[in-house]
């Protein structure tokens, strides 16, 4: 009944379209003018055909009358017309640009000789992956990074995965830049990357015995930025650590994110296949090898909480993310809140710290913060500073020093016959050492 009511009103409220998803992007527009003889039937009978254009051939209809509504009816479904084509333009773009981000090129990569093409300067890292070269092109004098992967280990495919996230992310400020250069030699595939002269977070880390808060907050907030970049992207890096974080100033105000061997798309299926890291989230541990797991966002999440924590102490917290590990196991139970009594590591933080690593490195993935949360604690202090009174921390060579300096005093007042009543103070030294202080 509602039909037969409908089609006997002007064209007219017909004109605007519903934005919702019943109109996806593939779905067409026509006019379609409906003769005398099919107003005819029942209501029942065009009200199936109606579902079966509608739903199966995908199209959108616009009802046209003849009579004096007819050149005002033309008019607005013109305007239809155009406004349904702006809005199917609109998606097909913007999914073309998501769509970009995952299609992966398949390229024929050209045999090279590396030394007819480049200066090799020297090895400037080296580890599971392959290895990194120092070169100059010489056609353009440019000095690049060169990035070598073995063929014996490395799928094709895989190569190019990595070539191109690192390709395609490359224009954000804070991931290292990757040029459109990619070959073969005969033993591995190379790409062409910027070089960065100061080497990696964790090599700063290693000289100084973990980083000054001020400046972990700096290398955060960077690295923070790119990953929430990479997420938005819908991508997970999958070896969040300092090693693979890059200096480009001395302090730390421009840092990259680098290595995207491992980055796959949120939800993949992928194997375990590599060993496990002292980073790795207690999910990548649980799994055995060539086991099969889905990845998630929450991965770079837990091994941010991980950086925090070896970027302040030098070290890690644990051997490895798994119930045998003692202290992994007092942690768990710390975050859940069933003991009370602050983990011996993590004694040095402040309470605000403390909350931050909670949530970042909670056992279950789907607890976990996002990324961007990290952004509220850079405000808040982190380490504790001890009491005057507390036993001083020094080197072995400050102490060396101070014995020296106490000798020479005592020398200086035997020469001046100084006569003095003396108290026998004993000073307690604690040396640097892996153990905590």
């Amino acid at each position: 009944m509602w039909l037969s009511l409908l089609l006997r009103q002007p064209c007219s409220r017909f004109r605007t379209i519903p934005e919702s998803s019943a109109f996806p992007q593939e779905r067409q527009t026509i006019a379609l003018r409906i003769p005398p003889a099919l107003r005819e039937l029942g209501a029942r009978s065009f009200f199936y055909l109606f579902l079966f254009l509608f739903f199966e051939e995908g199209y959108s209809f616009a009802f046209s009358r003849t009579g004096h509504h007819r050149k005002r009816e033309v008019s607005g479904m013109i305007r239809w017309k155009y406004n349904i084509q702006k809005t199917l333009l609109g998606q097909r773009m913007s999914s073309k640009r998501l769509c970009s981000i995952h299609k992966i090129r398949e390229l024929q990569l050209p045999l090279v000789e590396i030394r007819d093409q480049y200066d090799v300067v020297r090895e400037i890292g080296e580890g599971d992956y392959g290895k990194v070269l120092l070169a100059v092109h010489r056609d353009t004098d440019s000095e690049v990074a060169l990035k070598m992967v073995p063929k014996a280990t490395t799928p094709i495919r895989d190569f190019l995965v990595e070539f191109h996230y690192s390709y395609f992310l490359s224009p954000h400020n804070n991931i290292l830049d990757t040029y459109d250069v990619a070959f073969e030699t005969l033993e591995h595939y190379v790409f062409a990357q910027e070089v960065a002269p100061l080497g990696d977070v964790w090599q700063a880390i290693e000289r100084s015995g973990g980083l000054e808060e001020a400046d972990l907050k700096t290398v955060v907030r960077q690295v923070t930025s790119a990953l929430e970049f990479m997420h938005s992207k819908g991508l997970v890096h999958r070896d969040m650590r300092a090693e693979n974080m890059l200096i480009f100033s001395e302090d730390f105000s421009r840092v990259k994110l680098t290595d995207f061997g491992l980055t796959r798309r949120t939800e993949t299926l992928v194997k375990k296949r590599t060993r496990s890291l002292p980073t790795c989230p207690p999910e990548i541990w649980e799994a055995v090898h060539l086991e099969g797991y889905n990845v998630e966002i929450g991965s770079d999440v837990w091994q941010m909480g991980m950086f925090l924590f070896a970027g302040l102490l030098a070290r890690f917290p644990w051997e490895k993310a798994d119930i045998t590990d003692p202290r992994f196991s007092e942690f768990v139970q710390w975050q859940k809140r069933k003991i009370t009594r602050t983990p011996r590591d993590f004694r040095r933080f402040t309470p605000r710290l403390h909350r931050l690593l909670r949530r970042l490195m909670d056992p279950k993935p789907s607890k976990r913060y996002e990324i961007k949360e990290v952004y509220k604690y850079l405000g808040d202090k982190w380490l504790i500073c001890r009491s005057p009174r507390a036993t001083t921390t020094v080197s072995r060579v400050e102490a060396a020093d101070a014995a020296r300096h106490a000798e020479h005093l005592g020398e200086m007042l035997t020469t001046l016959s100084v006569t003095t009543t003396t108290r026998t103070t004993t000073h307690q030294w604690t040396y640097d050492s892996d153990s905590d202080t």
